[in-house]
Order: C-alpha cells, then sequence, then structure tokens
C-alpha cells in the first residue's frame, strides 16, 4: 500500500489516482522516518548537484488549497553579492545548480517557480539547466533573445513578467506579483492585469499570512505564497467536537492510563472506532487475520504509535479553511525534519520532536491562539516551553525550522551549526517535504493539473 492511500484509509475517504504517485510498497504500521544522520557540510564545488546551503525553498498554494509547487531562489545575501561583483559567469554557475534545484518538485509532479535576470538566463550554461515545465520569472523578459524564449517554450518552460503597466510588458506566459506586505495593492494590480489580460495567469509570493493566502486563491490566483505558519485573523473558534475527542484520548495516552480505558473511549466515538478498525485491518499491517476488537487494534498499534496515529488525526478535524491541506503537510514536513533533526543527534525519544514540530501548526490550522490550543493536549514542559515562550532544550530545533519556512537563510545558517551546518539541514528538509508529500491527503489531483 502506498503511503498516501495509507493517509487515505487513516482520515477517510478514497484516493484518487495519480501519474505522480509513487510506486506501491508495504508498509508497517505508520510511515516511518528513517534514522539518518546529516553528512558535515562541505564546500561548494562544480557540479550537477542542485544547490543546498545557499537556496531557498518555499511551498506555493495552489486553488484547491493544497501544496502545488515550490518557490526556489538563492539566498537574498548571496544574490546581493552576486550582483555587487558583477561577476557573469559566477552568477552563471549559482543559477544553474539553482536550476537543476527546480528538477525535485518537477519530479514530484508539482509546479517549480524561480526568478533570473534575461542576461543569466540567456548564457548557455544557465538556459541548458532549465528542466522542462519550470516557471521563470524574467524581469527584462524583452531584453530575452526571441529564438531563446521559443526553444524554452518548446520545452515547456513558461516565461512570466512582474508587476507593471499591463500595455508595456512584452508577450508572457503569467504575472507574477510580490505583496511587499500591502495585500490590498497587489489585489488592485491583480485586477489591472485582469482587464488588460484576462487570460494570463496571476501568481503572488511573499504573503504575510495564510489568510493572506487564501484570499488571493479566492480572487483567482492559480498559485499563491507566504508565510503558511502565520494568520492574520483574530478569530478564536472553540475546538469542536472531534479534535475534543482526539485530545482526551491523547491524554489518556500521556497519562499511562491502562489500555483499557484507551479504548472504551475509543469505542465511545462511532467514528473513531470504525477509522482505528479499518486501519488495523488495512494492507499496511500486513496482518494474517483480522482484528475485530478496538482492545485488540490498540494492543496491536502500541502506545507510541497509537499517539502518532492521533497526532495526525487531529490535523484532519482542521478542514473548514481553504489551505487545509496545505496546512497540514507543512506540519508534517516541520514534525519531519524535527524528528530527523533529534535522531540526527542521537535523541533517546525522537518522535517528541515531530509532535513539536506538528503542534507549532495548531494555530493557523485549528484558527485559534497557541496558548489556548496547547493545554488540552497535556505537553510536556521542554515541548510548552519551546512553543509558547521560544525557550527551553527544544527552542533552537523549532527556531531552525522557522527560519526555513520564512526564508531567513542567515539565521538559519548559525542555527543550523550542531547538525552539520546548513547544507546536511537542508538535505534533511528535503527528505522532510518529500516524507510529508507522500501521506498527506490529495496533492496528486492538483500537482499533476496543468494551470492554464
Amino acid at each position: 500500500m502506498s503511503l498516501r492511500s495509507w493517509w487515505q484509509r487513516l482520515v477517510g475517504g478514497s484516493a484518487a489516482p495519480s501519474p505522480a504517485q509513487p510506486a506501491p510498497r508495504s508498509e508497517r504500521a505508520l510511515p516511518a522516518i528513517p534514522a539518518t544522520k546529516p553528512a558535515p557540510a562541505a564546500a561548494p564545488a562544480a557540479s550537477a548537484q542542485p544547490p543546498v546551503a545557499f537556496g531557498v525553498q518555499r511551498p506555493l498554494v495552489g486553488g484547491q488549497g493544497r501544496v502545488a509547487g515550490f518557490e526556489c531562489q538563492l539566498a537574498q545575501a548571496l544574490s546581493q553579492r552576486l550582483a555587487e561583483r558583477g561577476d557573469m559567469a559566477a552568477q552563471a554557475s549559482h543559477y544553474a545548480l539553482l536550476m537543476s534545484g527546480l528538477k525535485h518538485p518537477l519530479a514530484q509532479g508539482r509546479h517549480a517557480l524561480a526568478e533570473l535576470p534575461a542576461a543569466v538566463l540567456a548564457r548557455p550554461l544557465v538556459a541548458d539547466a532549465v528542466p522542462a515545465g519550470a516557471w521563470l520569472g524574467v524581469p527584462d523578459l524583452a531584453q530575452l533573445p526571441a529564438d531563446l524564449a521559443r526553444a524554452l517554450r518548446t520545452r515547456g518552460v513558461r516565461l512570466g513578467v512582474p508587476d507593471g503597466p499591463p500595455a508595456d510588458a512584452p508577450e508572457a506566459d503569467f504575472v507574477w506579483l510580490r505583496a511587499h506586505g500591502d495585500i490590498d495593492t497587489l489585489l488592485l494590480s491583480a485586477q489591472r492585469w485582469q482587464e488588460a489580460r484576462p487570460r494570463l495567469p496571476r501568481l503572488a509570493t511573499g504573503l504575510d499570512a495564510v489568510d493572506d493566502v487564501e484570499r488571493l486563491l479566492q480572487a483567482g490566483f492559480v498559485l499563491a505564497g507566504g508565510r503558511l505558519d502565520q494568520r492574520r485573523a483574530a478569530s478564536d473558534r472553540p475546538l469542536n467536537a472531534a479534535a475534543h475527542r482526539i485530545c482526551e484520548l491523547m491524554n489518556h495516552l500521556a497519562m499511562n492510563r491502562d489500555t483499557a480505558v484507551v479504548a472504551d473511549a475509543v469505542r465511545a466515538d462511532v467514528a473513531l472506532t470504525y477509522r482505528l478498525l479499518r486501519y488495523a485491518n488495512s494492507p499496511a499491517l500486513g496482518l494474517s487475520r483480522g482484528v475485530d476488537s478496538v482492545e485488540q487494534a490498540v494492543q496491536l498499534l502500541g502506545r507510541q504509535e497509537l499517539s502518532r496515529w492521533l497526532q495526525v488525526l487531529l490535523l484532519s478535524t482542521a478542514a473548514s479553511r481553504q489551505a487545509s491541506a496545505a496546512l497540514q503537510e507543512q506540519a508534517l514536513a516541520r514534525g519531519s525534519l524535527l524528528e530527523r533533526l533529534a535522531r540526527a543527534e542521537g535523541q533517546a525519544a525522537p518522535e517528541t520532536l515531530f509532535s513539536l514540530g506538528l503542534f507549532s501548526m495548531l494555530e493557523p490550522l485549528l484558527e485559534m491562539p497557541l496558548a489556548r490550543a496547547l493545554p488540552p493536549l497535556r505537553l510536556g514542559r521542554a515541548a510548552e516551553q519551546a512553543l509558547l515562550h521560544g525557550q527551553g532544550p527544544w527552542a533552537g530545533h523549532l527556531q531552525l525550522a522557522q527560519a526555513l519556512d520564512r526564508g531567513d537563510m542567515e539565521s538559519a545558517e548559525a542555527l543550523a551549526m550542531p547538525w552539520g551546518g546548513l547544507a546536511a539541514v537542508q538535505a534533511l528538509e528535503r527528505q522532510a517535504w518529500h516524507w510529508a508529500a507522500a501521506v498527506n491527503p490529495g496533492d496528486d489531483a492538483e500537482s499533476t493539473k496543468p494551470v492554464v
């Protein structure tokens, strides 16, 4: 059974087939995160490997609220240094590596977006490295040689322009708008482009909150990217009944209650009982005989796996907002990254860091302040210190993940030193996103659908 099918059995619903779906493989219990240790950071070398230590990758949300692609860019400090030096050969080398990095999301059936000047794109080293299907924002697109533009478009590459007067812009395949903290101005620009070129796809990046991402998707943008872990609206929704029940079960496990107590609590909820028995009897566990009682299922999974099952299930209770699928995937990716960091440093219980990463996304998911969302979970002191106060032994792990998510490479570089440097951490980050994509529901339908 594939990991995507595993999730569908976990949270309910049917798994839609996908051309980009990985080959099915047998899984025992929940998808495990490999116990890998990052290699020490090495000096950059001229090779075919994609950039790791100086590249920034941020998720892009599509119209159905899922992660539909990634924006990839050079770190701002590096980009500025290259521009100041005026060394075109060095710029070409770095951008060629960045173009190679676009292959990772494209290979997963997702979009890949990057920006580069026409003079850099025109250099053969860079043009040859552009993968088929990439989206390239070219600020001075009119300066790109016409024959090169045709050749790139023949390979399925899309060429976009930044904001400006639509009448003065060259022919383009999309327009790339940036928020700069002002969502209303961006929407006015979008309206101007819509009136002048109604068929031109619009995408936006640099948004400050998930609320802004959802607002632009509702306005017809095909892709929108920004801080998914931040929210602008001050809504404070009550915890729904399903989330309450899951938190109650997690409390039973945290307090080391008897297995019979846990089983009784599951049986009190028909939907949870059905989901647990369906999962216990799924091919994912590969059992030789069926499981026909909640007690058997609880004993089969064990406390640790049952706890993770409930944590992931808690994410699925937050399905009301438009970008909930993208939020769930980022939560899974963040949890996976923190668990990998914990394994790399030899922590005795790395799965506790998975919980830390997952729960750090509860505020935008459940649309309530984190200080009110956490008490029902009865987390340990280290987790609460990190989540609520940015302190304690786990604060550095969470701060590193947050720096990566917001593209703050200078902070991330300093925070990554205990794990062998930024290159090693970003390698783990790519693995974490790959794992999250495999278990997050519904990626297939949107990520492989062409945007027109």
